[in-house]
């Protein structure tokens, strides 16, 4: 027993002595690159100025806007960038805040206010539902850092449901690529938020147009 006392002994000492060591090592390291680690940046998109909404609008209905779900790779708020067509990294220090989603939500809301199609726009439902019910999910929102010059790609899949019967009245998925014109993440965060919003702006006239047309067609249903 005393023998295996022993020997249990100086496995943990060895075991302790290795942790040690490796984190030695570590800091060595630290030390050695300057004792800092790089701050992590953080960003958010860049939205147009915001315009008041209509005050007289088109039609009497309100859209809820569901939270919009994303890719899986889009779940790290690290941002992305593609060194091919099929390989993608992040920018370890360079992150989203708020995540990709959320921002496109609420440039989303922005939009639909400003264009004066429904009486209520709510990004966080409350109450009895809406009329319209916007479902999307963010397929792509990256950097393509293997194009000449770099771009910035935007890839959103969207679907509006009328609550009365839950059908699908209009749906449209879309892809944007904008080219980087400023060096850096910086440059690259610019992009993206002219990708979005052109992209909001090609999609969105097809949804309105098909609100106003019911609006027009089924008056008694609009109340």
């Amino acid at each position: 027993m005393t023998i295996a006392k022993s020997l249990c002994t100086a496995w943990a000492r060895n075991i302790k002595l290795g942790a040690a060591l490796a984190v030695g090592l570590l800091a060595l390291s630290l030390w050695g690159c300057g004792g800092k680690i790089p701050p992590t940046h953080y960003y958010t998109l860049k939205l147009a100025p915001f315009a008041p909404a209509v005050s007289d609008p088109k039609t009497t209905f309100v859209l809820d806007i569901q939270p919009f779900r994303t890719s899986e790779n889009l779940h790290d708020d690290r941002i992305q960038y593609y060194e091919s067509p099929t390989e993608f990294s992040y920018y370890e220090y360079h992150r989203w805040n708020p995540d990709p989603a959320s921002m496109l939500a609420e440039m989303t809301k922005r939009r639909l206010d400003e264009m004066g199609l429904f009486a209520h726009v709510r990004l966080v439902p409350s109450g009895a539902p809406g009329d319209y019910a916007l479902t999307a999910r963010l397929v792509n929102f990256d950097e393509l850092d293997y194009e000449a010059g770099g771009k910035a790609r935007v890839a959103l899949d969207l679907h509006l449901i009328r609550t009365r019967d839950k059908k699908t009245v209009w749906s449209d998925r879309r892809e944007v690529e904008h080219s980087i014109d400023a060096k850096g993440v910086n440059g690259v965060v610019l992009a993206l938020s002219a990708a979005s919003d052109q992209l909001l702006g090609e999609t969105l006239p097809g949804l309105a147009a098909e609100v106003e047309r019911e609006f027009k067609e089924n008056p008694a249903k609009s109340q």
